[in-house]
């Protein structure tokens, strides 16, 4: 008999679990809170400061139905390497990347870590769950997030006193066309914006938002909208495809 395959959730800003096929809830990437072990994350813990209360209008909509590779396939890296970066030279980000493997727990409710605090970008390895993510240079749909605001922790590296704008910050200004650069190994890979778009962080059907693509991209993920009990009511997500 086939074991069951594990349940993700990806935490929601109400942080009520929700089914959608893959059950997904999606975590509040706003804030310093200390991290809580991938578990969900309580507006107690979440501690963000609030600041990143404006909604962009869609510049382009995400294609829902874009084509996904067999899912099969496990297109995720399992580490990352030191000196392995995101550069996004339109917002002023140069940022470490830090690897996040999304691993079921033992009563079927898995919610991906945080990112490690307000100036890094979190690489999701979604190699427990086929048919989700992906990787520059393996193909698929290379997922990550970064914090909006930085709760009661310090920004550029502990010189900027809290609560400030973290990495993510700009993200909502990205359009179409604009590029993204992922340093991995000593390899560059180069992204084109093909949409930016506020979702609703409880309400969206995150599984498409993370499916292993046909077509080698990467999504971008923080928070927005409005705000209360310490999360965000919105999520942006930026999604672009590889260039050449």
């Amino acid at each position: 008999m086939l074991g069951r395959r594990p349940r993700l959730l990806i935490a929601g800003a109400s942080g009520v679990a929700f089914a959608i096929g893959i059950l997904l809830v999606v975590v509040a990437f706003g804030g310093g809170g200390e991290g809580d072990g991938g578990r969900s994350a309580g507006p107690d813990e979440v501690q963000s400061a609030g600041l990143a209360t404006e909604v962009p209008t869609a510049v382009a909509t995400i294609d829902a139905s874009r084509a996904t590779a067999p899912g099969d396939q496990n297109l995720n890296l399992n580490s990352l390497s030191d000196g392995d970066r995101m550069v996004i030279a339109k917002i002023g980000v140069d940022a470490p990347l830090s690897y996040k493997a999304v691993i079921p727990s033992p009563d079927g409710v898995t919610i991906p870590p945080r990112p490690n605090g307000p100036d890094d970008v979190a690489y999701y390895d979604f190699s427990a769950y086929p048919g989700l993510g992906g990787a520059p240079g393996v193909g698929g749909n290379a997922v990550f997030a970064g914090e909006v605001d930085s709760g009661k922790k310090p920004c550029k590296n502990g010189t900027v006193q809290p609560p400030c704008e973290a990495v993510f910050w700009d993200l909502k200004m990205l359009l179409p066309g604009d590029e993204i650069q992922v340093y991995l190994s000593g390899s560059r890979y180069s992204y084109r914006v093909t949409a930016n778009e506020a979702v609703s962080a409880s309400q969206t059907a995150w599984e498409k938002m993370y499916a292993a693509t046909a077509q080698p991209s990467l999504t971008l993920i923080t928070c927005a909208g409005s705000f209360a009990d310490g999360q965000y009511d919105k999520r942006i997500v930026v999604t672009a495809e590889l260039v050449g």
